[in-house]
């Protein structure tokens, strides 16, 4: 007799989405998600969903869990521990305490990472990003300076306007290019990085090389050091 496949796991997740207003959600040792703001609530298995309008939202949800938030116009604060984080905001500043994975998107305002365990993806169209520790990393910014720490995966930075800092915890390739700014690559010490030009197309890492370094700015500076 043939066995069947486990049954599926939801993971649960909380999807909220307003058209302006602040959003602060709270990742905190409880098992239900509160809501205090006028917003209309709705739950099908594990998922809820909330939505808002243009008055503030707080909310707290169970530690770990999987969030995605989207609004037009409004600050977008996520405090406390979470899962898999999306956040798009047109206009707002983003701000993310913990979270197992990231995509934030907003097209007028800065994003700030504490901490992302694994792959953070990050888009600002205008305004600055930080990251304060995190595994791979995709960064790109039409104006605004890219900061960088604490970096355990691979690195990616491309900016128009605005420097770009990068500190490396472990050898892994970095590709950073700006048209208008400073690029600034810190390595752990010990680590062996090829430096490569972007101009120049791609490159195969050297035997001898713990890493590639490829970086490109127009009219800035570009350091590559260990510390």
């Amino acid at each position: 007799m043939a066995s069947l496949p486990p049954p599926s796991i939801e993971r649960p997740s909380v999807r909220i989405s307003t058209t302006s207003g602040r959003v602060e959600l709270v990742a905190e040792d409880r098992a239900d998600v509160d809501v205090r703001g006028d917003a209309e609530i709705s739950r099908s298995g594990a998922a809820t969903t909330i939505t808002g309008d243009h008055r503030k939202l707080v909310i707290s949800v169970p530690n770990g869990i999987d969030v995605i938030i989207g609004t037009t116009s409004g600050r977008v604060e996520v405090s406390g521990s979470v899962g898999a984080a999306a956040v798009t905001t047109d206009s707002g500043r983003i701000s993310i305490d913990r979270a197992t994975s990231v995509d934030a998107r907003s097209t007028n305002g800065r994003i700030e990472i504490g901490h992302c365990g694994h792959q953070c993806c990050l888009r600002s169209e205008n305004g600055a990003v930080a990251v304060g520790s995190c595994g791979s990393v995709d960064v790109a910014t039409t104006t605004g300076r890219i900061s960088l720490s604490d970096v355990r995966g691979a690195a990616r930075a491309n900016c128009a306007n605005g420097r770009v800092e990068i500190e490396m915890a472990t050898a892994n390739d970095v590709t950073a290019e700006t048209v208008t700014g400073r690029i600034e690559v810190s390595m752990p010490r010990g680590v062996r990085a090829f430096r490569a030009d972007l101009a120049d197309g791609p490159v195969q890492r050297p035997h001898d090389a713990d890493c590639i370094v490829s970086t490109h700015s127009v009219t800035g500076r570009v350091d590559v050091a260990n510390r």
